[in-house]
């Protein structure tokens, strides 16, 4: 279900909803303007007013089409990569999860001193991300698992922009267009008009297309950071996005600290290094060295052997069976 706010949070009546030919105008405004960047020191809450005044002005309201999940219908696994130079010490837990505050930098959905967990769906993509085009340099993969719990996750996309055919959520950045009427049938009992629901979505392409085109990230920080640490309580817990590193066709997360401490727990760990790739086929050459388990709290390192019929099983169970044809795995029997 969306959820759609103005920028003080509160409801809009259905009448103030824009047509297509407002937001085009708007687009066409906002496109001679330069957004203020960012500057280390700035107050963030007073940074992310400016940024939503200037889109208020011109569209009326910020769209934040959020929608809750039940917790044992989402996502079961997430992959998160840091260059294993990085760490201080590989064998704590909170060294694999979000960086601590006092070493923040600007990000794609985070300003300084405001962490995020970064992840993706898939550790191909997870990879790419923080590999880039750096080959034969060891890195550390993690895979977390979501608590079963009753609680129900709370859930944003910026999916409405294009995506190549193989991205896996496509049909779930069709399920925004087909729905985007639901919430005002909801609160309204009305439909939008046409020109209303058109008005929308287009709203929604240039949020989206700015947030992933976003060279310097002011303006996809904003975005992430008024839904993330928003003011109220239904604060979106996982926030999802096209990755660019994949060139669209795998999706990353920008996940609430909090929810990272209460809803996921590590389960398994690898240490490998990515030789090559060939995104057109979507295949890559990896080795693996390493892979951890969690044994009474603690993180048990093991020597790859192929013959280890627990490190295969671990390959299937955390990578699923496509690991084995995506992945040309140097050290697989």
């Amino acid at each position: 279900m969306a959820n759609f706010k103005r920028n003080q949070d509160t409801l809009m009546d259905i009448k103030d909803i824009p047509s297509i030919r407002k937001v085009k105008r708007a687009i066409r405004n906002l496109d001679r303007i330069d957004f203020p960047k960012f500057e280390e020191g700035t107050s963030v809450d007073s940074y992310v007013d400016s940024i939503t005044k200037i889109l208020t002005d011109e569209f009326g309201l910020i769209l934040n089409p959020k929608q809750t999940i039940n917790n044992d219908k989402f996502l079961k696994n997430f992959y998160r990569v840091r260059p294993l130079a990085e760490f201080k010490n590989i064998d704590l837990i909170r060294e694999h999860s979000y960086p601590p505050v006092d070493v923040i930098r600007m990000g794609r959905c985070n300003f300084p001193k405001y962490p995020v967990f970064y992840c993706s769906t898939n550790p191909g993509t997870a990879l790419l991300e923080v590999a880039k085009n750096n080959s034969n340099v060891k890195y550390c993969i993690s895979i977390w698992k979501l608590i079963e719990s009753d609680q129900n996750i709370i859930f944003e996309s910026f999916l409405q922009t294009p995506l190549p055919k193989n991205n896996f959520f496509n049909q779930l950045k069709q399920n925004v267009v087909n729905n985007i009427n639901l919430p005002f049938q909801k609160s309204f009992n009305k439909n939008l008009k046409k020109p209303q629901v058109d008005g929308l979505l287009e709203y929604l392409r240039y949020l989206d297309s700015s947030f992933v085109n976003d060279i310097d990230y002011s303006i996809s920080a904003t975005l992430a950071h008024r839904t993330l640490f928003a003011k109220h309580d239904f604060k979106t817990d996982v926030l999802m996005y096209p990755s660019v590193q994949s060139l669209k066709s795998g999706v990353n997360l920008a996940i609430r600290p909090n929810f990272v401490d209460n809803n996921l727990r590590l389960n398994h760990l690898y240490i490998l290094s990515l030789n090559s790739y060939d995104l057109s086929k979507g295949t890559m050459n990896v080795t693996l060295y390493n892979y951890g388990e969690l044994i009474n709290n603690d993180i048990v390192w093991n020597n790859i052997n192929p013959g280890d019929k627990k490190y295969l099983d671990y390959l299937t169970h955390d990578f699923g069976e496509g690991f084995l044809s995506e992945f040309k795995v140097n050290n697989l029997p």
